[in-house]
């Protein structure tokens, strides 16, 4: 299997993936909430400020959805993990991302957790988020025993890391996707590598993975956690 990390903006890098070359897109991109709230604090990224104009960040959304839409393969599949967000006391859902993305929705997956740090005690706790499941045409492929999982994801927030970064997912939501829509061999994309998670599940279960990342320090760390995930793999 191969690893190909990009230090760069996604769009300007995407833009050279020849058209129908990847299989699978699995990513969280920010969610343009300014900030996430971590037991009474607001934690940022580090360089990005995830403080678009709503207009300006659903255009950029959906040009990066265009994107993976054009190097995507026939029976090719999205995996999309965004949230809802709410402005003025008011509640926004992520459904737009639907509309935006050249690619037919196949299915609207849960994740479920059970605790979550969000602290403000005007409303419920939110407990899920929203995975856009996406299929250009009849899916090549699909794990049977995958499916008994079914549409709701019940997966715990992971804690302790041991790197800096405000919003990693858990391992396990990339491990699904990719068992459940792709075979060893395949290359899988992350446009917003983050920490690296999709890029150490793909190691983990032997797909090539193809990762962007436009901050240097989330970039170190990505590497870092791919570099032990392929050592670990040796062992």
């Amino acid at each position: 299997m191969t690893v190909e990390l990009h230090l760069g903006d996604c769009l300007d890098i995407m833009r050279n993936i020849p058209d129908k070359s990847i299989d699978a897109v699995i990513t969280s991109p920010p969610y343009n909430f300014g900030g996430f709230n971590r037991n009474g604090r607001i934690r940022k990224y580090n360089s990005y400020d995830d403080n678009l104009p709503e207009e300006k960040y659903k255009e950029f959304i959906k040009s990066v959805l265009l994107e993976c839409g054009r190097i995507l393969s026939d029976g090719g599949a999205i995996y999309w993990n965004h949230r809802g967000k709410i402005a003025n006391w008011v509640y926004y859902a992520p459904y737009w991302v639907i509309d935006y993305c050249p690619v037919p929705l196949l299915q609207h997956i849960i994740w479920k957790f059970p605790a979550s740090a969000e602290v403000a005690k005007v409303k419920w706790y939110p407990r899920k988020e929203d995975i856009f499941f996406f299929s250009k045409g009849k899916p090549k492929y699909f794990n049977p025993e995958m499916a008994k999982l079914s549409d709701v994801w019940e997966i715990n927030h992971e804690c302790n890391f041991g790197f800096d970064h405000p919003a990693p997912f858990p391992v396990e939501i990339p491990n699904r996707a990719i068992t459940a829509s792709t075979l060893q061999g395949d290359t899988i994309l992350d446009p917003f590598m983050g920490s690296g998670t999709t890029g150490v599940a793909c190691v983990q279960t032997g797909r090539n993975f193809i990762g962007i990342e436009i901050d240097e320090v989330y970039f170190k760390i990505a590497e870092k956690r791919i570099r032990d995930a392929q050592q670990q793999m040796r062992l």
